[in-house]
C-alpha cells in the first residue's frame, strides 16, 4: 500500500474512531436526561452532530450503545481493581481509594445513575441481561479480591464477601444519589466516604490476637 494510501486510511480510521466518541458521549448524555426507555437513537444522533444511518454504522442498536457507555463508564474501575495486591497489604488504604472512586464516578454520571436505578425493573429482560453481563466480570473481579484478603487472613473467615460488598457499594451509591436531598448535610462528602469505609472495614476486619 502506498503511503498516501495508508495516511489516507490511518485518517479515516481517526474519524471513525471520533464519531464514535462522540456518540458514546452523546448517548450518556442522552440516557441520563431522558432515562434508559425514553432515549431514543434519533435523539442521540442529533446530539452527537450525525444522522441515524451513522450511528447505525458504528452501534447496530440503541442496547449495544447502552452496552458500550456502560463498558466505557467501568474502564477506570477495572483499572482501580488491577491494584488488588495492595487489598490485603493494606485493606483500609485500598478500600478508601476504591470508595472515593466509586463514589465521585457515580456522582459525575449521578443523571445515568438514577435512571438505572428508577428503571431497572421495568427494562426489558433483554437489556437487564445485557446490563447485567456487562457488569457482572468487574463485581466477580472485586469479590475475587476480598476473597483474596479473605484467604490471606486479613478478613474474617466468616464474611459472606459478596454479601458484604454488595452492602458497602449500595450505600455509598444511595448516599451519592440522597446527598444535598430534604435535608442539609452537616458534615462533607469526604466524611461521609470515611465513615462508610471505617465501618465496612471495621465490621470485616479478622480481629488482631
Amino acid at each position: 500500500m502506498s503511503l498516501p494510501s495508508l495516511v489516507r486510511k490511518r485518517s479515516l480510521a481517526s474519524s471513525a474512531d471520533l464519531t464514535r466518541e462522540r456518540l458514546l458521549d452523546a448517548a450518556a448524555y442522552t440516557f441520563a436526561r431522558d432515562g434508559l426507555r425514553g432515549a431514543t437513537t434519533r435523539e442521540i444522533a442529533r446530539q452527537a452532530g450525525v444522522n441515524e444511518v451513522t450511528l447505525f454504522r458504528h452501534f447496530k442498536s440503541k442496547q449495544q450503545l447502552l452496552r458500550a457507555v456502560i463498558q466505557r463508564g467501568l474502564e477506570s474501575e477495572a483499572a482501580i481493581l488491577d491494584q488488588h495486591s495492595s487489598w490485603k497489604e493494606n485493606l483500609r488504604a485500598s478500600m478508601e481509594q476504591y470508595a472515593h472512586h466509586y463514589y465521585s464516578h457515580m456522582e459525575k454520571k449521578k443523571g445515568i445513575a438514577r435512571a438505572f436505578l428508577a428503571e431497572g425493573q421495568v427494562l426489558p429482560k433483554s437489556m437487564q441481561t445485557m446490563i447485567a453481563d456487562v457488569i457482572r466480570p468487574v463485581r466477580e473481579r472485586l469479590v475475587l479480591i476480598l476473597t483474596d484478603a479473605q484467604h490471606a487472613g486479613v478478613v474474617r473467615n466468616d464474611l459472606n464477601v459478596e454479601c458484604a460488598l454488595d452492602a458497602f457499594k449500595n450505600t455509598l451509591y444511595a448516599g451519592m444519589l440522597r446527598q444535598g436531598a430534604y435535608l442539609p448535610r452537616n458534615y462533607t462528602t469526604e466524611m461521609y466516604i470515611s465513615t462508610v469505609v471505617d465501618i465496612f472495614v471495621r465490621g470485616i476486619e479478622r480481629p488482631s490476637r
